[in-house]
């Protein structure tokens, strides 16, 4: 189940709920004010990988100009 986060529109504090995907626009109340009035927030994540391509390897692929690689969607065509 994804963790979601909302923001109440009324006290203006943020809070998390864990639900199913299905339920996440559902009837929402803010756990500070009781209020319904709520909006669900851009969540933001970080990733750590301790395979072959961990960030200090994928950071000596890069150059001042962008990803070395044409595969990764940054644009360059190093």
């Amino acid at each position: 189940m994804p963790m979601y986060e909302y923001g109440c529109l009324d006290c203006a504090r943020q809070f998390e709920r864990l639900l199913p995907m299905n339920a996440a626009d559902q009837h929402i109340v803010c756990p500070f004010c009781q209020s319904t009035r709520v909006q669900r927030r851009l969540s933001l994540f970080a990733t750590h990988s301790r395979g072959e391509a961990s960030a200090p390897a994928v950071a000596a692929t890069m150059s001042d100009s962008g990803c070395s690689c044409s595969s990764c969607g940054c644009g360059s065509r190093s």
